[in-house]
């Protein structure tokens, strides 16, 4: 009887982690089949998953992307929603939960996001508002994104700090008169990528001389717009009385999964090697596709955000820490093993096997986000509409829109719908095969 008693120890230690990270390796195998079978046949295979509750987040974050994707937007905002309010609650962490995972593995923490998601929700959410035809709820998303941004910044680090959300923010802050709050947010963005050591977009270029020169009554000899114009090389492009603006974001490909590496490690204590696993990105093959966009020439989307970089980052951030702490379980469990063997030779070798078993590397992510986020700004005539090329569809002239000077489209590698502010009605999907490019 007390063999069977020890024997099922490890076989539902085996049972549970199995069963916690089954749910893990379905939501991986879909992000990586997402770009062959598109937002709505992988929609369809992820509301068949039943994940637990540490899970819920990552799940929420990932089903409210591809109902933005497939225009379910207010669908897409339920699930944002609630995933931000779970990811918000889990700042105060319960102790059984750090417990569970200091002892056993990284899983049985629920899931709470990285910086980047934890403001990328923000921007996607600002978004499902803007689609919606709702402005002001995209404006006060994005106030809540700088209280995020702020809370996650320090001043040595850009950990948490998106360019793309920031030029959102401006873009929102634009379109609503308020120039001063569209300049503030635009030059973040500008900072940040310069922190980076990025390429800065020509359509940051553009909102950057274009709004330092209406904030100052178009004052050419203002003294920030004259240190853009000689950092771009152009003076601001004004849309003339008969001309408007199309800023098009373009979401190419699907970030990369992480998956889980061991790692040999010398504990001076016991005077051993003991094996680590670490959550790990392989090196990315990634390389951006942009869009094409008749409007009398032919422009192309630029970067403003590479996401898949953007992982990598917050991974390594968190790696000293996710280090300490999977090293700390394997001396744990090394302990463990080296008692049972002093017991008997099948206990050592159960626990051996318990210990294998129930060490693993947290690879939940939200993986379902695009490789990049890349957006083009350009003048066009009110009465001209405007080709996404790829897609083989128009986008309406803006006097048709409405007395409108503003026109923002969102466009995803991964099917052929298009969603636009304002919301207009033919903007219909063309049938063809996801990624047609």
């Amino acid at each position: 009887m007390y063999l069977l008693r020890f024997l099922a120890t490890p076989m539902v230690v085996l049972c549970l982690l199995y069963l916690q990270g089954c749910t893990s390796w379905q939501i991986n195998q879909l992000s990586a089949e997402l770009p062959t079978l598109g937002p709505e046949k992988t929609l369809g295979k992820l509301e068949k998953i039943d994940p637990p509750d540490r899970d819920r987040s990552q799940y929420l974050l990932n089903r409210g992307l591809l109902k933005f994707y497939t225009g379910d937007l207010a669908g897409s905002r339920q699930d944002l929603e609630q995933a931000k309010t779970i990811m918000k609650s889990l700042k105060a962490v319960s102790l059984s939960e750090n417990f569970g995972a200091l002892t056993t593995n990284e899983t049985l923490r629920s899931y709470g996001g990285t910086p980047s998601e934890q403001v990328l929700v923000h921007a996607m959410l600002a978004m499902g508002y803007l689609f919606s035809g709702d402005l002001d709820g995209a404006r006060v998303e994005m106030l809540q994104a700088d209280v995020t941004m702020s809370q996650l910044g320090d001043t040595e680090s850009v950990s948490g700090q998106l360019a793309s959300v920031r030029f959102l923010a401006g873009l929102i802050y634009e379109m609503n008169g308020e120039l001063d709050d569209a300049m503030i947010s635009y030059r973040r963005a500008y900072q940040i990528i310069r922190a980076r050591e990025e390429k800065v977009p020509e359509a940051l270029a553009t909102s950057l001389l274009n709004v330092s020169l209406r904030r100052n009554n178009e004052n050419l000899n203002d003294e920030e717009y004259q240190r853009y114009v000689s950092e771009f090389g152009r003076e601001a492009s004004l849309p003339g009385a008969h001309e408007g603006e199309w800023i098009v974001f373009y979401h190419d490909g699907v970030v990369s999964n992480k998956t889980e590496t061991r790692l040999s490690v010398f504990d001076s204590n016991l005077e051993a090697q003991i094996s680590v696993v670490m959550p790990h990105y392989p090196q990315s093959r990634y390389q951006a596709r942009q869009l094409s966009i008749g409007a009398g020439d032919l422009k192309r989307t630029e970067v403003i955000e590479m996401i898949e970089q953007r992982a990598r980052e917050d991974l390594a951030d968190q790696s000293a820490k996710t280090m300490a702490a999977a090293t700390v379980r394997a001396v744990t469990k090394y302990q463990m093993v080296r008692k049972a063997r002093e017991s008997g030779e099948l206990g050592g070798f159960l626990a051996n096997i318990a210990g294998l078993i129930s060490e693993q590397a947290d690879v939940r992510s939200w993986n379902m986000l695009p490789s990049s986020i890349q957006v083009a700004r350009l003048v066009t005539p009110l009465d001209a509409s405007v080709g996404i090329v790829a897609k083989n569809v128009e986008l309406p002239a803006l006097n048709k829109l409405g007395s409108r000077h503003y026109g923002v489209a969102l466009v995803t590698s991964l099917n052929n719908r298009l969603l636009s502010y304002p919301p207009y009605e033919g903007l219909e999907p063309i049938e063809g095969q996801p990624n047609e490019q």
